[in-house]
């Protein structure tokens, strides 16, 4: 044993950020054999898949969510003080987040009175690119096939996240939508297409933007399975069962990378997609000419589906430009005709496009856009 690391992502509880601290942690056990690897995450968040992680030998709520108003004496009352090693979430430094989340500065200064251990790890090296692979329980796998046996039948399993955890407006209509499900299900009349999605106040948690009864709706008109309010690792198991996940732009879908299965991005809105995981994937980035995006700020139009205000990236008129690519990249993601070095390279240069050339806001994980697009 050469020591013990706390990796501090109690930042933000959201799947997607819990996901990010998981691969930090992941790669420094892979790159220090023998170091006892914790992680200390906000109170809130889908503590469950830490325990899908072997590398790790303990994970650690801690009292902080920044979007409440309060703020515990400790926050780290119930984190051990004695680590030779801690790793401090690099988000906290971000002046435009402390600024959106003011607790953010407090959060850093109550990590420093209980640490005796400066946050930045120094000494220990750390494994760019490493993959981070979940390992799923036998229950939750289980549950996915009963839940999946009636409709198997010969086609894939396409796997669809309607929404992230954010304003309906961020997201396609149910008429956009139905127009996708419509399109993949005439394009692969055997699959069998499982919605996945959480109606606000399921388990807790932050919910899908798109409600129960409209993602109901959609089930019906395409016949798909219901993966709505599922516990969180049963629905991670049904995406794990599919040949692709088809979502927007969310940090959910990121758990599709870390159990294997391909992601295909409706990409769009404030973000683009800057974690890739070893997994093949591709990005249906927009005509930012014509339906701006990026830039962490919104650009909301009325849609021209009638259905009230959205991101144009979002709108009827640019996901029905959209769907000759997106039954292509499908297409060639089921049948596993991309690796991931090809998707890797086919991406980055389309993204520095839809940037407008920009080198200074390209980013991505652990600085993977390097490797294909020089500084």
């Amino acid at each position: 044993m050469i020591g013990r690391l706390l990796v501090d992502w109690s930042t933000y509880p959201p799947v997607g950020h819990v996901i990010e601290g998981l691969q930090i942690a992941g790669a420094y056990a892979a790159a220090n054999p023998g170091l006892s690897v914790s992680l200390a995450l906000p109170y809130r968040s889908p503590l469950e898949l830490a325990e899908c992680c072997d590398f790790l030998d303990a994970v650690y709520p801690v009292m902080f969510d920044p979007t409440e108003t309060g703020f515990p004496a400790d926050p780290y009352a119930e984190v051990p003080r004695d680590f030779e090693f801690t790793y401090r979430c690099y988000r906290r430094d971000d002046p435009v987040e402390s600024a959106k989340f003011p607790h953010l500065a407090r959060l850093s200064e109550a990590a420093a009175a209980h640490f005796a251990a400066p946050g930045n790890a120094p000494g220990l090296p750390f494994r760019l690119e490493q993959h981070l692979r979940l390992r799923l329980p036998a229950q939750a796998l289980q549950e996915a096939e009963r839940i999946l046996a009636p409709r198997s039948g010969s086609g894939p399993v396409l796997a669809v996240l309607l929404s992230g955890g954010g304003e309906r407006a961020g997201y396609p209509s149910t008429g956009s939508w139905l127009l996708m499900l419509r399109e993949l299900r005439a394009a692969w009349p055997d699959a069998t297409i499982v919605l996945i999605g959480k109606t606000a106040g399921a388990h807790g948690r932050r919910s899908s933007a798109m409600p129960r009864g409209d993602a109901a709706e959609l089930m019906a008109a395409v016949g798909a399975v219901d993966g709505y309010d599922l516990p969180l690792l049963v629905q991670l198991a049904l995406i794990h069962r599919a040949a692709l996940l088809f979502s927007p732009h969310s940090g959910f879908s990121f758990a599709a990378l870390v159990v294997g299965t391909p992601w295909l991005t409706l990409s769009g809105g404030p973000w683009f997609e800057y974690f890739h995981n070893g997994v093949p994937f591709h990005s249906l980035l927009p005509d930012t000419a014509r339906f701006p995006s990026f830039g962490g700020v919104g650009h909301r139009i009325a849609d021209s589906d009638g259905s009230g205000v959205r991101e144009a990236s979002m709108t009827r008129e640019r996901i029905e430009g959209t769907i000759p690519e997106l039954l292509e990249a499908a297409d060639d993601l089921v049948e596993g005709r991309r690796d991931y070095e090809q998707c890797l390279a086919d991406y980055f240069p389309r993204l520095l496009s839809a940037l407008g050339g920009d080198k200074t806001v390209l980013a991505s994980w652990d600085r993977v856009h390097e490797r294909f697009i020089e500084a």
